[in-house]
């Protein structure tokens, strides 16, 4: 469990955890972060304290063994190792201003607790096969056999039917001397002895701080292909007053996070490890009574004059006009505006895949899209239909393809030095999607899952109207947006190729047919109507060739 090592610039280093008081920190500093007292230590009795603030600890792990003895195990639990961290004690060689030399010191042994001099033994599953297997004969040979996993296990003393070596609650102690006391917590599978209440006067009473476990980041490697293969998946624990499907009960629910997918789990699953092939990198532990501490509301820092600010990146665009009225004051977004939205990609590299001698295709990389365009329309009021935002994404990555006929993007639309579109940065206009989607806006477009998914933004599924779902018939194929434009507004788009504008505009429209059908009462008619029609021309526009 790792990431950041604490260390001295001179000489011996003890590190203490406070409470954060840095009224000039970060917002993040001051929520996730702990302030720690570095004490420098010279053998002539000099000392140097020097404050400063982490986000990270590194658990530095204590002797396994007693000294000398190879078979005597020392049975450490994760307070200890937690403990022996934060109040952690090095040995450098460092400059003392007393002595005016570079002065060594000598370790301060406490405990029987010491700094490893080597790291821990790489996993079973990461070491390279043995040629021999099992029949293996070589004394301490370094290569992986089947039969090390049982001896292993049964060495270790482990039992995977048990509680998980991990806590679900630490409680935590600054003593007056700057050392740090840490012992488990009184909860078992999930369940505190005492409620809460009592369990806060106990830990107040005691001087101890309670701590829940409330993420653990893990490696997951494949024992096939050790190092090759290996993906980071997050278990985090959503507190109750931030699980919408249970807000205002008193259920928390650990999730899995995999990359796009999100999965419910058990908590034995999420503290479960087994070093084969789950290995824990960090892990993130919350303290109880947190809202107490920190009761401020955190408010949006991004304001509504980000529509007052653009950055144009296209000398040629300087003076030219283009298709888009950025708001007016008297039109700034409010919750629940209609706003049209589209958005164009082209390809930054190729899909790479192969054949297997079976015949099935395995993917090796998969193409990577990057955002090339993106237009917003307004949705309502006496400018309806007309864009504020049509701005093209530099980027400084080679496009391989900017497929042309399905995103409209040219070579060279893209470019600072030759564009003659509106250019801008990718930070610009997230920051002013970010604010739509703060204000609580609702985005109306066609496979707005997609576009979000790409551009990595979250949006409260109440805040869209995606016509792709609206206008299908459940188990049924979606269908495309110049499909339904010529079936329900008599229009033919995408003759030539894609423009973003236009599709906002056509997506609003079929938005604004989709209610009118709501009010009569003949969605599903006219939904049944569509997918007939669409059967009978084979989902083609009549004189066209095009899906």
């Amino acid at each position: 469990m790792e990431t950041q090592q604490l260390s001295s610039v001179e000489n011996q280093s003890e590190t203490t955890e406070k409470l954060p008081e840095n009224e000039h920190s970060s917002v993040v500093n001051n929520v996730f972060g702990a302030s720690i007292a570095i004490c420098n230590r010279c053998r002539c009795g000099s000392e140097k304290e020097q404050d400063t603030n982490t986000l990270l600890f590194t658990l530095v792990y204590p002797d396994l063994y007693l000294s000398g003895q190879e078979k005597s195990l020392i049975q450490h639990s994760f307070a200890d190792v937690v403990e022996h961290s934060l109040s952690l004690e090095q040995t450098v060689t460092a400059w003392c201003d007393m002595c005016v030399i570079y002065q060594p010191t000598l370790l301060n042994e406490k405990e029987g607790k010491n700094i490893p001099d080597k790291v821990p033994e790489v996993p079973l599953s990461a070491r390279k096969p043995c040629r021999y297997g099992n029949n293996c004969t070589r004394s301490g040979c370094k290569f992986f056999h089947e039969k090390d996993k049982t001896k292993s296990v049964e060495d270790s003393g482990i039992n995977h039917n048990c509680t998980s070596w991990l806590p679900l609650e630490l409680k935590i102690k600054l003593e007056l001397d700057g050392k740090v006391k840490v012992k488990e917590g009184d909860s078992k599978d999930g369940v505190s002895k005492i409620n809460q209440q009592e369990q806060d006067n106990n830990t107040e009473e005691e001087g101890y701080e309670l701590y829940q476990l409330m993420a653990v980041v893990s490696v997951v490697q494949d024992p096939t292909e050790p190092g090759v293969k290996d993906n980071i998946i997050s278990c985090v624990k959503v507190s109750p007053t931030h699980h919408v499907r249970h807000q205002g009960s008193a259920c928390s629910q650990w999730y899995l996070f995999n990359d796009f997918t999100i999965l419910p789990i058990t908590q034995q699953e999420a503290v479960f490890l087994n070093l084969d092939w789950k290995l824990p990198c960090v892990l993130l532990y919350s303290q109880t009574n947190f809202e107490s501490h920190h009761s401020v509301e955190v408010q949006s820092p991004i304001a509504a004059d980000v529509f007052e600010e653009d950055i144009q990146l296209a000398a040629k665009g300087l003076h030219l006009h283009f298709p888009f009225k950025p708001l007016a004051h008297d039109e700034l977004p409010f919750a629940g505006m209609l706003v049209a939205m589209d958005v164009e990609f082209v390809t930054l590299n190729q899909e790479e895949a192969e054949i297997r001698s079976d015949g099935t295709r395995s993917t090796i990389r998969p193409s990577q899209l990057s955002v090339a365009r993106i237009s917003c329309v307004r949705g309502e009021g006496p400018q309806e239909g007309v864009p504020f935002i049509d701005d093209y994404i530099s980027t400084q990555e080679q496009v391989v393809d900017y497929m042309t006929k399905f995103s409209g993007i040219e070579p060279g639309d893209l470019d600072a030095s030759v564009s003659n579109k509106h250019l801008t940065t990718l930070k610009d206009t997230y920051i002013k999607l970010r604010f739509l989607i703060d204000i609580g806006v609702k985005f109306v477009g066609h496979g707005l899952k997609n576009d979000f998914r790409v551009i990595t933004l979250v949006v409260p599924p109440d805040q869209v109207r995606d016509t792709a779902l609206l206008f299908q018939l459940p188990n049924k194929r979606m269908i495309s947006l110049r499909f339904l434009a010529w079936h329900f507004l008599g229009i033919k788009i995408q003759s030539e190729t894609h423009d973003s504008i236009e599709d906002s505009k056509t997506a609003l429209w079929l938005y604004r047919k989709y209610t009118e059908l709501e009010k009569e009462d003949r969605v599903h008619e006219a939904l049944k109507e569509l997918y007939e029609a669409g059967r009978d021309l084979q989902w083609k526009v009549p004189g066209t060739d095009d899906t």
